[in-house]
């Protein structure tokens, strides 16, 4: 695989158009529906959200603790969005986005500078639609910043070898050094350089290394300075949560270290082709980073390498990716996409390089072997775009990405100006940092289970936890008014085999003066009925109880659609669907009691009636109904409003 100078450095217009056609492919890829999707926004994400937001605020740290701590980079980045764009996912995402667009520009170079301008070429495209680093710049997380300061790194010190200027053994050492600003595997790249080191030493190239290596390393040391003095005066950040990951922590390895480094090993060089991560977060769970149909390449590519150990490119690329496993391996749930995500740069070259083996493959027609790449190149972008959105149509994908928490935020935001909005703040400010990052914290009071809420306004919503009793609320909500109280949306967390509903939302305003419609019982009266077809074909009736005392737990209320030939359909269920506990009925509290109600296709068009009604679930017993002029009707009460729709 014979490069030219030419070749390496003076690409056609064909060749910049191709260049600009992967890295608009890039962009698409990372950029369309960057803030919906993935779904919701995790909390890593919000916590960086948090701390720009502390930056807009005139902070500005080199090293932020929060969260394990994290290095600074990302978040200055993400402050610059935040300004721009709001609070919002797609901020957090942005700069995500934008370096993982710009990376393909970083790997082409450094593919191009080794092994030639096509090896480039394949390698940007690689990058460009490769599920690994597709999801790697559409979530807001700082690992990506790593990947092009890494390749742009290793591109600027094979220029600096090769043409032996000063200024460019500088400028790699300063890009190297500014790797460390961006994520913690950064600090395993110098077993990369010390072991490239003892290769060039031991093939005697290490000569054109003299000075140039002092320039690097002073433009190195200069950039890591600031943080260097800053470990100085706090050691632990060095190791940061590594000593809580580490295989070397006997809670991890059982006792058993060197088995579980055995099997560390083989899982993590099986990520390429074998198994991926199977954390859900970071990956559809268990996929390789390269699909069946660019399996060949790499071990190709791979095989490539090894045969041409002597030259300085290949044993790098084998040496980078051998390396940079070290995170993954010597850290629990191996193989872990973030912390293997230094191996990137150079496992992309190694597909690139059976590609580009087969494109030359004298055995096959010209027209047959390029025909061949360009299928497997075309056939693998398909396949990674039908992995990546049946991955994010996973229900899974959702609930570990916390949209039940974004929803929780976007119905805060959605809330009227003049309401007063309470939340739990020990249950979900506190916990979640996704919403002080989606919601102004001027927007919301916040409360606990144990203090209780203070005097409500005329005007209120209160999220609160609905599992641990929600004494609080009955007593903070005083007659009148009128009350709906709602679920929210499903969440489950990581450990969690079930879903459940994140919170519960109590909205409190005036009531409006309504006449009796039916009475049930000594128990409840029905103020009013709304009745109304949804888009969906569903019909939503509003029942709108009050009760003068506590009533029966076991009272259910039930609403029968009633056409000529009979049900049609019905919704049994407890007034306010669980979330109003049989002792909080009293004179002037109105509840909205919610009912979706599928009916037949077919059925909202041709004539029913409405009849309402309760019953006691121990006994099945219906209580006697009387209408609004106390007039004895049975036990049910059949709403007028059908006849009028």
């Amino acid at each position: 695989m014979h490069t030219s100078s030419n070749e390496l450095h003076s690409p056609s217009r064909w060749g910049w158009a191709l260049l600009l056609l992967i890295v608009g492919t890039a962009v698409f890829l990372r950029f369309y529906q960057l803030g919906a999707q993935p779904p919701g926004l995790y909390r890593d994400e919000a916590y960086n959200g948090l701390d720009a937001l502390a930056v807009l605020d005139g902070r500005h740290p080199l090293f932020f603790p929060a969260n394990n701590g994290r290095e600074p980079a990302y978040i200055y980045f993400t402050a610059a969005a935040i300004a721009l764009l709001g609070r919002s996912a797609t901020a957090v995402r942005l700069t995500a986005a934008v370096v993982g667009s710009l990376t393909t520009l970083a790997v082409y170079l450094l593919g191009r500078e080794w092994f030639g301008r096509r090896v480039g070429w394949l390698t940007a495209w690689l990058w460009a639609v490769t599920v690994w680093s597709i999801h790697l710049s559409r979530i807001g997380l700082r690992v990506v910043l790593m990947v092009p300061l890494l390749a742009l790194a290793f591109w600027l010190g094979t220029l600096a070898y090769r043409r032996q200027r000063p200024w460019l053994w500088l400028a790699a050492g300063l890009v190297y050094g500014a790797g460390f600003y961006t994520y913690l595997a950064m600090r395993f790249t110098p077993l990369v350089l010390l072991a490239l080191l003892l290769y060039l030493l031991w093939q005697k190239r290490a000569a054109r290394l003299w000075p140039g290596v002092v320039w690097f390393a002073l433009g190195t040391a200069v950039a890591l300075l600031p943080l260097a003095l800053l470990f100085f005066q706090d050691p632990a950040l060095i190791l940061g949560r590594a000593g809580q990951v580490s295989i070397l922590n006997p809670a991890i390895n059982g006792g058993d270290l060197w088995g579980t480094l055995a099997r560390q090993v083989g899982r993590a060089l099986g990520l390429f082709i074998w198994r991926g991560d199977d954390i859900l977060r970071h990956n559809p769970a268990n996929r390789p980073v390269f699909d069946w149909l660019l399996a060949g390449p790499f071990l190709l590519g791979a095989a490539w390498c090894v045969r041409h150990w002597r030259r300085p490119a290949a044993m790098a690329a084998l040496l980078w990716v051998l390396m940079m496993l070290g995170p993954t391996i010597l850290a629990e749930d191996t193989p872990h996409f973030l912390r293997a995500a230094g191996v990137l740069p150079a496992a992309l070259l190694l597909p690139a390089l059976g590609l580009d083996w087969l494109w030359n493959w004298a055995r096959l027609p010209r027209l047959a072997r390029q025909g061949l790449v360009i299928g497997l190149l075309a056939a693998s972008l398909l396949v990674s775009v039908r992995d990546y959105v049946n991955y994010l149509r996973q229900p899974d994908v959702a609930f570990l990405f916390e949209t039940a928490v974004t929803d929780m935020a976007a119905q805060i935001n959605a809330e009227p100006a003049e309401t007063a909005v309470f939340v739990d703040g020990e249950r979900y400010w506190q916990k979640y940092p996704t919403l002080p990052f989606l919601v102004d914290a001027a927007r919301v009071q916040l409360f606990t289970a144990a203090a209780g809420l203070p005097p409500l306004p005329e005007t209120a919503v209160i999220y609160a936890w609905p599992y641990d009793g929600l004494t609080a609320v009955g007593q903070a909500i005083h007659p009148p008014a009128l009350v709906t109280a709602d679920w929210g949306a499903l969440a489950r967390g990581d450990l969690e085999p079930e879903a459940y509903p994140l919170y519960a939302r109590y909205s409190v305003q005036p009531p409006p003066d309504w006449p009796t419609q039916a009475t049930f019982g000594d128990s409840l009266v029905l103020r009013h009925v709304d009745v109304e077809t949804l888009p969906s074909g569903e019909l939503q009736v509003d029942l709108f109880w009050e009760g003068e005392t506590a009533v029966s737990p076991t009272l259910t209320a039930f609403i029968h659609i009633v056409g000529a030939d009979g049900l049609i359909a019905q919704s049994d269920g407890r007034p306010g669907a669980g979330l109003w506990p049989a002792d909080w009925w009293q004179a002037g509290l109105l509840l909205r009691d919610r009912r979706r109600i599928a009916l037949p296709e077919g059925a909202a068009s041709a004539p029913y009636d409405i009849q309402i009604g309760l019953y006691d679930a121990a006994t099945g017993t219906r209580l006697p109904v009387k209408n609004g002029a106390g007039e004895a009707v049975g036990d049910v009460f059949v709403w007028p409003g059908a006849d009028q729709r």
